[in-house]
């Protein structure tokens, strides 16, 4: 009977407060499968569920330097970090040998457990970009069909599943080919904005690959979150195989996208940001609507009203993370933030 209960759809709340499972919030991860082959009781295979959904949050949302220190956090801390945790049955699952759980970890439990270690964590959701790979091999240049990165970047569905970067593949055409042609010898000082940013997307990066014996060359260059980036940087892949190094290439270069990623967006819990916004009332429950909307930005630790008259409202925000970042998590909620001579103002969409 316990087992029947326990492999049926749950969820349990931690007397913790949060953002229970929402998709949105940084701090909740999903789809945590951990094995029963050998007929574990209930706490131990939750406990293996906690490490394991602890270990994919700190991997998505810190940066490798920080990683190593914060993996070696105890159960018993995991565990009170946790505000919610939900078992899931699915018809994916061998109801015998596996177990899936959806995570929500504590947002200002987590934010003193960084702050503590003096550590940055990135707030990063679902984000797309443009990306055209090139391959220079031997002299040649292969842009589309015969580039292994151009067919194969998306190949792999279970590392698609685990990303948060949708990568879109430009459309072959000739004015590509003649872009690359024409600048064959030089490819470093290509004005990927005259290709790449006619996608209705914001992110776009191109990306040089060039095999050598002992390891890949590799040059971006694009626009991320806002920022230029051009990076160089070589992989190592010893004597393996084509097919394996191209494999491994591809991996090692979606880490170091992330890596860019996640440094575009940290949140440093030790140096807090303020903002006095006004919002012009134009109907009776605007400014309800607002303080309602600023209750659900994760970003906001607090914020009060400083003035208020009957056209009017000037509100103090306490934020984390950046000034874009913050308009984004604005728009999302169906408010713009806008400067106006040098004073931030909002509308309601």
């Amino acid at each position: 009977m316990n087992k029947i209960i326990f492999f049926t759809f749950i969820i349990v709340f931690l007397f913790k407060t949060g953002n229970v499972f929402s998709n949105e919030d940084v701090f909740y991860v999903d789809n945590i499968v951990v094995n029963n082959k050998d007929n574990q009781d209930r706490e131990i295979l939750l406990n293996k569920a906690f490490k394991k959904g602890f270990e994919k949050l700190i991997k998505k949302i810190l940066l490798k330097k920080d990683q190593k220190v914060v993996l070696k956090t105890s159960l018993k801390d995991i565990k009170n970090m946790l505000s919610s945790y939900q078992v899931n049955y699915s018809d994916n699952l061998n109801k015998k040998d596996e177990l899936e759980i959806n995570l929500s970890f504590n947002r200002e439990i987590m934010n003193k457990f960084f702050y503590s270690r003096d550590i940055s964590y990135a707030d990063i959701s679902k984000t797309s970009l443009v990306l055209f790979p090139v391959l220079v091999e031997n002299d040649n240049f292969y842009l589309f069909s015969d580039n292994y990165f151009f067919t194969n970047w998306n190949v792999n569905i279970k590392d698609r599943n685990n990303e948060f970067i949708d990568y879109v593949l430009p459309v072959e055409n000739l004015e590509y080919i003649q872009l690359i042609e024409n600048n064959k010898d030089n490819l470093e000082s290509i004005n990927i904005k005259e290709i790449l940013s006619n996608y209705d997307i914001e992110n776009y990066m191109f990306l040089v690959i060039k095999p050598y014996d002992e390891k890949m060359s590799i040059f971006i260059k694009g626009l991320f979150s806002d920022n230029k980036v051009i990076k160089n940087f070589d992989i190592y892949t010893n004597s393996e195989d084509k097919n394996s190094k191209f494999e491994k290439t591809v991996k090692k270069i979606k880490e170091e996208i992330n890596e860019i990623w996640k440094s575009q967006n940290l949140v440093d819990v030790r140096t807090p940001s303020f903002l006095n916004i006004v919002l012009d009332i134009e109907k009776e429950n605007d400014l309800l609507k607002v303080q309602t909307t600023l209750k659900k930005i994760e970003l906001i630790e607090n914020f009060y009203v400083l003035e208020l008259t009957k056209n009017h409202a000037k509100i103090r925000i306490k934020y984390f993370g950046k000034i874009n970042k913050m308009k984004d998590k604005f728009y999302e909620k169906g408010i713009i933030l806008k400067n106006l001579n040098d004073q931030w103002k909002i509308n309601l969409i």
